[in-house]
């Protein structure tokens, strides 16, 4: 394990922090706003089904708000910790590459595209009604269908990018990144902290968790690399929006209303295998390159460290 610049239990403001106490904060704050709509329900006069999912604009509004609660907890708890934010968040490179880093975001999205139809194809032909169940629910909750579910497809389209492009970034980022990278990081040692982290997002997200692995290595390395939050949340929000050009544009230049769900994922194999071969260079390469800097200082320390020195530097 490699706990490079970690400091010891006792100087380590992280080991205040306690992963647990955020998914538990998490699913108390779910059940306290999920009883508040159900009171506003009945006082209303509106039947609740547990069973029957939030109105599509209402699920946003909700998670938003569920969303910042939980950012608001952790930093309050990160303050009293001793934690400075700004050492978490770092500074952006000066020269930084932009350009490589939407291209990595790009590669990134269609990796994810390709290994979810390689991985699922064969699986179409051994258990073909449990692929075709994972596919109708991708395509129900699509942009486009979930907008016209809602009783305001024009409110449900401004408010998606707040919650798509803002929220999801900087939470995710910051706690479910930054955060649980320090905390374990601390406790077990870089790599096995970030293989920690593939599995827990990888659980997240077990639709396509083999690509999702492959992804919290990226989102480590951008952090840690860069020491910069910012970058982490930009290339996110990158992600983000190339996520939702393609499901814009997928019934329009993929669909088949004519063909099943599934006969239409089988004969899109060979655009999976394209999309495989020209994203896996881009993403496994980064990896292979810049693997040597999770060994090193993490971001925190790193900047901390930084400051002190260019304080002490800057004293008579």
């Amino acid at each position: 394990m490699t706990i490079t610049n970690i400091p010891s239990p006792e100087d380590n403001p992280f080991f205040l922090l306690k992963v647990r106490h955020i998914f538990g904060w998490y699913f108390l704050l779910s059940i306290g706003i999920y009883f508040q709509i159900g009171m506003i329900r009945y006082t209303r006069g509106i039947p609740f089904d547990g069973k029957t999912p939030l109105e599509p604009f209402v699920d946003k509004i909700v998670s938003t708000y569920l969303m910042i609660l939980l950012l608001a907890l952790v930093w309050r708890q990160c303050r009293l910790a001793g934690i400075e934010i700004k050492y978490l968040v770092g500074k952006v490179p000066a020269r930084y590459q932009w350009f490589l880093l939407v291209g990595l975001a790009i590669a990134s999205v269609v990796f994810s595209i390709s290994v979810f139809r390689v991985f699922y194809y064969p699986l179409s032909f051994i258990i073909p009604s449990f692929v075709e169940q994972i596919l109708t629910e991708n395509r129900n909750t699509g942009i486009l269908v979930t907008a016209s579910k809602s009783f305001s497809p024009a409110l449900y389209y401004l408010f998606f990018p707040i919650y798509a492009y803002v929220i999801s970034p900087l939470v995710n980022a910051s706690i479910f990144i930054s955060i649980l990278l320090h905390r374990w990081a601390g406790k077990w040692g870089n790599i096995t902290a970030i293989i920690a982290m593939c599995l827990l997002w990888g659980t997240f997200v077990y639709k396509n968790f083999i690509s999702m692995i492959i992804l919290t290595l990226i989102f480590a390395i951008l952090y840690v690399k860069t020491r910069s939050l910012l970058v982490l949340i930009i290339f996110l929000i990158i992600r983000n929006l190339c996520f939702t050009i393609w499901d814009l544009s997928y019934p329009i230049f993929f669909d088949n209303p004519t063909r099943s769900t599934l006969e239409i994922f089988r004969s899109q194999i060979q655009l999976g295998v394209l999309f495989f071969a020209l994203s896996a260079p881009w993403v496994i390469g980064f990896i292979y390159k810049n693997w040597s800097v999770l060994k090193g200082a993490l971001p925190y320390f790193a900047n901390a460290s930084e400051a002190e020195k260019i304080k002490a530097d800057s004293e008579p």
